[in-house]
């Protein structure tokens, strides 16, 4: 059993659900890599030096290569679990394994006490957030949101918390617990 995000997953991320905020930032991004060129085409009205062209296709690029970067370090992460373990792999900021003979786990309310505050390490996007985050009741876990859901598993062990949010996340938790993880309140 398994939940991994492939590329286009990763890249429709970035995009949905729709943050008014963070899209308005990205287009006034786009908006000034494209419209400051032309301008300054407009202004010299005169022929453009290939230099300067390649100079303003280079600035088009780097947006673009941006986003799909973020996409390619995404693509595999979320979790794998086999043999008694649960492998949680968020892109190149953790990959860790909980044998869940050692593990506690809760479902819990997405807008209780483990709401993310703020991350320490990792990404936050609009439908994207792995890496370390702190939560509303001041503990730090490595996290992994894809999407949503109005539950999330939380797993605790060693005193290290893990929490894991996308839709369907209840049959996560069931077969957690079938698995050999000890239910318990988080």
């Amino acid at each position: 059993m398994a939940y991994q995000l492939d590329f286009l997953a990763a890249m429709k991320a970035i995009f949905v659900p729709v943050d008014p905020l963070f899209h308005f930032i990205i287009f006034i991004i786009f908006a000034v890599v494209i419209s400051g060129p032309l301008y300054l085409v407009y202004q010299l009205k005169k022929r453009v030096s290939l230099q300067t062209w390649l100079l303003f296709i280079g600035m088009a690029v780097i947006p673009v290569a941006g986003l799909l970067g973020v996409s390619l370090l995404h693509t595999g992460s979320g979790w794998q679990l086999e043999n008694g373990r649960l492998q949680i792999k968020t892109a190149v900021w953790a990959k860790e394994t909980i044998e869940l003979e050692k593990a506690r786990v809760a479902l819990v309310e997405s807008t209780g006490p483990w709401q993310a505050e703020w991350r320490t390490g990792g990404l936050g996007l609009p439908g994207l957030a792995a890496g370390r985050f702190v939560f509303q009741n001041g503990e730090t876990a490595l996290y992994f949101r894809h999407l949503g859901s109005p539950r999330r598993v939380v797993l605790a062990v060693d005193n290290r918390y893990y929490v894991l949010v996308h839709p369907g996340v209840e049959e996560l938790y069931e077969e957690l617990i079938a698995r050999g993880a000890q239910p318990a309140e988080l």
